[in-house]
């Protein structure tokens, strides 16, 4: 078996101990409110690095193959069902790019992780990166009417929809989004429930989510798994149900026990 490409760990840089209560002044003097052990990198130092590399490489195939290679090296760590299948599909994308190109995918990677998945140390800030980074590097689909709902937008939408009455102690709140392009209305919602309701979101929220756009299904199933969502995405026609794929994010294999009801939608 070749050695898998995202097969990483993220060191944390070396600095002298400073107990954690004076870390967390020093934090709070700062501002920041961020407890990440590394720093969280940006959309734009992300576009940097696949623009530098756009000499070498078709950069739209590049964008898509680094969804694709992400989302199979998260699904292959928990969803052992479509492990032979999607290990299949990985070396497929990876064998058609020369070392250094592999390494720049490992790269890219690797600051999409850190980025997404800082919203559990970074304040719980949330936003819609991968769907920002998408249409910053005009990839939308003019054409087929693509084109990503702003964040700030998506978040007043899940305001106004989220509301007291639905949110029920220690039950599941399910949230459904079938054309979910990168994901952002959905990680909205659970901006609204974890920082405006104390939902503990990776507890009590179950995510439905589809979209007929296989770029829009993995760069949803890499915001959700890194935000620690549990949910189920689908590549699907929502209209006429043919189903190609199906993704579910670690948070809802780990607790199969609590959500597998929903595992009748697929």
């Amino acid at each position: 078996m070749p050695p898998f490409t995202f097969d990483f760990t993220l060191k944390k840089p070396n600095m002298d101990y400073v107990p954690e209560q004076e870390q967390n002044i020093a934090r709070a003097v700062k501002g920041t409110g961020n407890n990440c052990p590394y720093p969280i990198p940006t959309v734009d130092e992300i576009i940097k690095m696949i623009d530098r590399s756009s000499y070498k490489v078709n950069r739209s195939q590049l964008i898509s193959d680094v969804f694709e290679c992400g989302a199979l090296a998260i699904s292959n760590k928990v969803d052992f069902t479509q492990y032979d299948k999607r290990e299949q599909r990985y070396l497929e994308i990876i064998k058609k790019y020369k070392p250094d190109e592999q390494k720049l995918i490992i790269d890219l990677f690797t600051k999409i992780f850190c980025l997404c998945s800082s919203v559990v140390y970074d304040n719980g800030r949330f936003d819609d990166y991968l769907g920002e980074l998408f249409m910053k590097c005009n990839q939308g689909n003019k054409h087929a009417g693509q084109f990503f709902t702003p964040y700030h937008v998506s978040k007043l939408m899940a305001k106004m929809t989220i509301t007291d009455d639905k949110i029920n102690q220690d039950e599941i709140l399910t949230v459904n989004d079938c054309c979910c392009g990168g994901g952002g209305l959905l990680l909205a919602a659970l901006d609204v429930l974890k920082n405006d309701y104390d939902v503990n979101y990776a507890r009590n929220c179950f995510i439905d989510a589809g979209d007929i756009d296989a770029r829009c299904v993995h760069m949803t199933y890499l915001q959700l798994s890194l935000a620690g969502a549990p949910a189920i995405v689908k590549h699907q026609d929502v209209f006429s149900r043919e189903l190609w794929s199906v993704w579910k994010t670690p948070a809802f294999i780990f607790q199969y026990h609590r959500f597998c009801k929903y595992d009748s939608l697929v």
